[in-house]
């Protein structure tokens, strides 16, 4: 059964309604022409009803009507909106038997129609709009006559033909409307261009005369302006009507129709500002606006700004109105180039008196020359009495070529050097000349000569020379040139002092050092506890020297500028702690206490940390030295300043204080509060000057406050996070030692070393500790045993006889077979970022610390696993990487390039470990976990997820319980992987 309410399919055609709505009749007065075809439709059919119906998208509407009272009614009640679909005239001769009409509200209710009859309104692209109806309210079982029929069809193509020449009469009078509006547009484009002649160059009474006219062509704008560009800001210049007050407004041009409309360069009509997104309803509330246009306003290629036109009604602006304003908008460049000119003359004969003004007053010479000949045609009297001759030539062609000057390694200036003859000649010569003069009195003197292309007003070239007197300037840089080379020379020679100095001075003690620790741990072996506290003294008393030592190269780096940050991620409260510890010993021994005030939001930091210790070594040690029975206390906190997290430590102290004389030279180098200072408690005085330099170089600062006989406080301030040296140049460091021969796994160390002492104290070490160990007494016998022995790790000192450590690493890291062999540098130098660079695997400072190096080489100590590390991972590089370094740590190694394929490696040969990658292809990471947990014997076996994917809480239920550990890639690195793999594989259950 047929909806009633649901209208045919041929209603919504878009087609058929764009076609109705271009002949603009709906909802129009009645016409005579319609209201006569309507009634002798109605006599030649007998019926008591006739209409001209139109079907919209949502109604039917009767143009004419007879018999009938509704003017138009809802879809559901159209009979005529099923003619749209019929193929000639639809007759339903009793509309409460049709499926079509039996639910009509007009036919089941008043007025009870029963019989139909419609003719198509079909238009001249075949669109159907409606019909012509003859309605009956008796069934007509027979229908219409063959006349009634045919006249209802021609009837019908009458309405079409009222309809078409009621559209072409209101084309014409559009047209005609149209002319006389483009009549009245020319006629006030007219009167504007008077206006701006009458202005006479007066930039504000062109403008206000543009927008006036306007507003007269465009009668339903209530206000206008002309909004000029300035920077990133639109300015009101001129306005008129509502828009008068507020002449001298900025708008942005991000967030306003006016600056869209600028940067497109396209108009803009906008019906209601209130609903377009991009307007700042802050910004035109003020100004009363709902509706507006807007023109951009051109010259050139440039928009310069916007001509607006606004309306406080919505939809108070037609297309019409937006081409009228863009015709006025092309005036106005016009007017604003008149303006432009006017200011222009008067700009230029102000100019001209400024110019004579100032050339007659400038403290240097101006010279301008012609091209190409070099002429000279002008210059101020300045010149002369610089040059000490004059300077227009006697003759044709005369001018620089009577100059005589001299560079400042005495050569003379040739013609070709002069910048005015450049200029002229060639169009080039930017830049300065500084020489020698020969001046006409004699005498000579230094003068500057610095010249750039000119252009005449009519584009040709003109050169322009600025001549300076730079005698004085020129002698005195001289003198300091001679005198900074031959500080640079003292500078030099001293910092190669200290740096023989402290070889020769450091070797030997870390020898003295190296040597009482190793007798300490004998004499406890042996039972000689009675010497051990003479012992520890002579390694006190030496460490104390070395310290010295370092403080002095220390500041000789600073000196130099060559002091280097080394930035890394740590736990403030971490290294707060144990700096504590690492100077407890030194604040108890004058009886003091050490309380430590750490707030609690400290958190991680990423900054030098060796001289964030070193600052805070200083400073406690200085409070411990100047405190005697008294507090130390230490206290840091995290502060927000500036966008920026500074790290704020305070070292408070009870002990002797100090006047503001002695704070007032408290950094200097090699000075304490004074001489009785310095009697009584020792040191160099150089701490406080380092602290202050580290402090610096931390971007952050050190303080004092202090006050005689009642103690003292350091601040260091400090950001919590910084970018140093290791941040900036890239590492080319070796980070991969590929697995070498059965003699490399044999665990052999060789030490190259030149110092007996530092052979014999290593070697001692290290055979203690498991190794086996060789040396070599300097760098070209150290290559030679390394290329017969082939060491698992070389230890090798820097400063050599015969061939140095940098040469011997540079050998090494260049031979085929040793190329990858672990090389960590062992030397009193502090060259870490040149070692590195140099390919260096780790790098250890004299004296050593042996605990240091039992941790470095403990990772070069063979390890033997029952079963193989299986590598799952897709990508070759990074499985051959893996497999290089976990082999170099006594690792066997299985690969597997997907989970299928190793599915299959553990089912040949049962692995130790698992190393499991979770995006890879055909398998990935999740089904090969699955699986494997799903084989007999394989439940137990070690697995470890190493992957870049981000592990959300997902993944992480879907690895509970089949995944051992979960690495981020990015975030281990290869030297990480055996101390995190040892464990598992040391504590895995065997099935």
């Amino acid at each position: 059964m047929t909806d009633p309410t649901t209208p045919p399919s041929e209603v919504a055609d878009i087609r058929r309604l764009d076609a109705l709505r271009d002949y603009d009749i709906l909802d129009t007065p009645p016409e005579k022409g319609f209201d006569d075809i309507v009634e002798l439709a109605r006599m030649t059919c007998a019926a008591p009803v006739a209409l001209v119906s139109l079907v919209t998208g949502d109604r039917q509407w009767f143009k004419a009507k007879a018999g009938f009272a509704p003017c138009e009614t809802s879809l559901d009640k159209s009979v005529c909106a099923h003619v749209l679909g019929a193929p000639d005239l639809l007759v339903i001769p009793d509309l409460t038997l049709d499926p079509r009409t039996r639910e009509n509200p007009l036919v089941t209710g008043e007025p009870y129609l029963r019989f139909y009859a419609g003719a198509p309104l079909q238009a001249a692209g075949g669109e159907r709009l409606g019909s012509l109806c003859v309605i009956d309210l008796a069934p007509r079982p027979e229908g219409l006559t063959e006349p009634q029929a045919g006249a209802l069809r021609a009837l019908a193509g009458q309405v079409m033909t009222q309809m078409d020449l009621r559209r072409s009469v209101a084309e014409r009078e559009r047209i005609l409307s149209g002319q006389a509006a483009l009549i009245a547009q020319q006629n006030v484009l007219i009167a504007a261009q008077t206006a701006v002649t009458r202005a006479a160059g007066d930039r504000n009474a062109i403008l206000d005369a543009l927008v006036a006219d306007v507003m007269e062509a465009v009668p339903q704008a209530e206000g206008g302006v002309i909004e000029l560009r300035e920077g990133d800001e639109l300015i009101y210049r001129s306005g008129r009507g509502s828009l008068a007050g507020h002449v001298g407004l900025r708008l942005p041009l991000d967030g306003s129709l006016s600056g869209h409309c600028l940067m497109t360069g396209k108009p803009v009509l906008c019906p209601d500002v209130l609903l377009d997104p991009r307007v700042k309803r802050d910004v035109i509330a003020p100004l009363g606006m709902r509706s507006a246009i807007y023109v951009p306003v051109s010259r050139g290629h440039a928009n310069i700004g916007v001509l607006k036109l606004q309306s406080s009604r919505p939809d108070a602006f037609s297309g019409r109105d937006l081409r009228t304003a863009t015709l006025f908008a092309g005036t106005i460049p016009a007017g604003l180039a008149e303006a432009g000119e006017a200011e222009a003359r008067r700009g230029m004969r102000a100019s001209e008196a400024t110019l004579r003004t100032v050339m007659d007053t400038l403290p240097v010479g101006v010279l301008i020359a012609e091209a190409p000949s070099g002429h000279i045609v002008g210059h101020n009297a300045r010149v002369a009495a610089i040059l000490g001759h004059d300077v227009m030539p006697t003759t044709a062609g005369g001018g620089p070529e009577r100059c005589v000057g001299f560079h400042a390694d005495g050569r003379r200036v040739g013609p070709e050097d002069w910048p005015l003859l450049k200029l002229a000649r060639h169009g080039t010569g930017e830049g300065e000349i500084e020489v020698d003069y020969q001046r006409g009195d004699g005498r000579r003197a230094w003068v500057g000569f610095s010249g750039a292309p000119m252009h005449d007003a009519d584009g040709g070239l003109v050169g322009s020379v600025v001549v300076s007197d730079i005698d004085e300037r020129k002698r005195a840089e001289l003198l300091l040139e001679a005198a900074k080379h031959a500080a640079e020379e003292a500078n030099r020679a001293k910092s190669e002092f200290l740096a023989n100095m402290s070889h020769e001075l450091r070797t030997p003690l870390s020898a003295v050092i190296g040597y009482s620790e190793m007798l300490q741990e004998e004499m406890e072996d042996l039972g000689h506890e009675n010497l051990l506290p003479d012992m520890r003294k002579i390694e006190a008393n030496a460490r104390h020297l070395l310290g010295l030592i370092n403080d002095v190269l220390d500041l000789s780096k600073i000196e130099a500028e060559r002091m280097e940050t080394y930035v890394e991620e740590f736990s403030v409260e971490s290294v707060v702690r144990d700096v504590a510890s690492t100077v407890e010993a030194l604040i108890d021994k004058k009886g003091n206490a050490l309380t430590l005030d750490l707030r609690d939001d400290l958190g991680e930091a990423r900054t030098d940390v060796t001289k964030l210790r070193q600052c805070l070594i200083n400073l406690l040690s200085n409070a411990a030295k100047f405190t005697e029975g008294g507090r130390i206390t230490l206290s840091v906190e995290r502060t927000l300043r500036e966008g920026t997290d500074w790290l704020d430590f305070r070292v408070t102290d009870t002990g002797i204080g100090m006047t503001p004389e002695q704070q007032a030279r408290l950094f200097e180098r090699f000075t304490q509060a004074d001489a009785s200072t310095t009697r009584k408690f020792g040191g160099t005085g150089l701490g406080l000057s380092i602290t202050r330099a580290f402090a610096t170089m931390l971007g952050g600062q050190i303080s004092v406050a202090s006050q005689e006989g009642s103690g003292t406080t350091f601040t260091v301030t400090v950001p919590a996070r910084i970018t140093g040296t290791n941040d900036e140049e890239t590492s080319t460091a070796i980070d991969e030692v590929a697995d070498g021969s059965a003699t490399q796994a044999s665990g052999l160390v060789l030490v190259v070393d030149d110092d007996p002492a530092t052979r014999d104290l290593v070697a001692r070490f290290l055979e203690r500790d498991g190794f086996r160990v060789a040396v070599a007494r300097d760098g070209k016998e150290g290559i030679e045993r390394a290329r017969t022995l082939r060491p698992r790790v070389i230890l090798l000192d820097v400063t050599m006889p015969r061939m140095d450590g940098w040469s011997v690493l540079r050998t090494l890291r260049g031979d085929a077979e040793l190329g990858n062999t672990p090389i960590i540098m062992v030397t009193v130098l502090d060259e870490q970022s040149l070692a590195f660079s140099l390919g260096a695997t780790d790098y250890l400072q004299k004296p050593v610390d042996w605990d240091e190096l039992h941790g470095v080489m403990d990772r070069f100590r063979p390890q033997i696993h029952e079963g193989p590390l299986l590598v799952i991972h897709d990508d070759a590089d990074t499985r051959e990487r893996m497999s290089t370094r976990l082999s170099r740590e006594g690792w066997r190694v299985t690969t597997a390039e997907n989970g299928r394929i190793g599915l299959a490696a553990v089912a040949a040969e049962r692995p130790s470990l698992i190393l499991l990658d979770l995006m890879m292809p055909e398998m990935d990471g999740f089904a090969f976990l699955n699986a494997l947990r799903a084989r007999p014997g394989c439940g137990s076996i070690p697995v470890v997820v190493l992957t870049a994917k981000d592990v959300d809480g997902d993944d992480r239920r879907r690895l509970a319980g089949q995944a051992d550990r979960v690495l981020m890639k990015g975030r281990v690195g290869l030297d990480d992987l055996p101390d995190l793999l040892r464990p598992l594989v040391a504590s895995s259950p065997t099935d």
